[in-house]
C-alpha cells in the first residue's frame, strides 16, 4: 500500500519540476523581450545610455537561465538511469549523464564525455549504445551538418 507521505513526496518532485519548467519558459520570454527593448533602444540615439544596462540584465538573466535549464536536463535523465537495463550498464548510464550535463552532443562529444567519466571509452561502443538508445526512445537524433543526440523529455510516470 501507498503511503500518504510517498504521495506527498511524489507531488513535491512533480510540483518542483513543473516550477523548474515554468521558471525557465518565463526567463525566455523575458529575455525575448530585453531582446526587442534592445532592438528599440539601439534605433534611438537618445537611449544610447540604456542600451549598455539592458544588455547586462539580458545576460543576468541568461546566466540565471542556464542553470535551470541543466536542472530540468538532469532530472529528466534521472527518471532514465532507475531503469534497470540502464542502471547495470555503464556506459549506457554514462552516456545519458554526458548528455543531461551538457545538452545535445554529437559521437565524437559523448565518447570523449564517456572517457572522462569511465576513463575508457571505444568510440564504436559509444556509438552502439547510442543507436540502443535512440531506437530505445530515450534518446532523440536531430540531423544537421553533424548529428547529435538529446534526451527526450520523459513525462512523469
Amino acid at each position: 500500500m501507498i503511503s500518504k507521505e510517498s504521495i506527498e513526496r511524489l507531488s513535491r518532485k512533480e510540483n518542483s519540476t513543473s516550477n523548474a519548467e515554468e521558471l525557465g519558459k518565463k526567463l525566455d520570454q523575458i529575455i525575448h523581450r530585453l531582446d526587442l527593448l534592445e532592438k528599440l533602444i539601439l534605433e534611438k540615439p537618445e537611449y544610447e545610455g540604456v542600451a549598455a544596462a539592458l544588455g547586462l540584465t539580458r545576460l543576468g538573466i541568461g546566466m540565471y537561465g542556464e542553470p535551470l535549464k541543466i536542472a530540468a536536463r538532469l532530472k529528466n535523465a534521472e527518471k532514465y538511469l532507475r531503469q534497470k537495463p540502464i542502471a547495470q550498464d555503464d556506459i549506457l548510464r554514462c552516456i545519458i549523464q554526458a548528455i543531461a550535463v551538457k545538452g545535445a552532443l554529437n559521437i565524437s562529444a559523448i565518447t570523449r564525455q564517456v572517457t572522462a567519466m569511465r576513463g575508457k571509452a571505444s568510440r564504436r561502443i559509444v556509438r552502439e549504445r547510442v543507436k540502443k538508445l535512440q531506437t530505445q526512445g530515450i534518446l532523440l537524433k536531430k540531423e544537421g551538418k553533424t548529428p547529435t543526440y538529446e534526451l527526450v523529455n520523459k513525462t512523469d510516470q
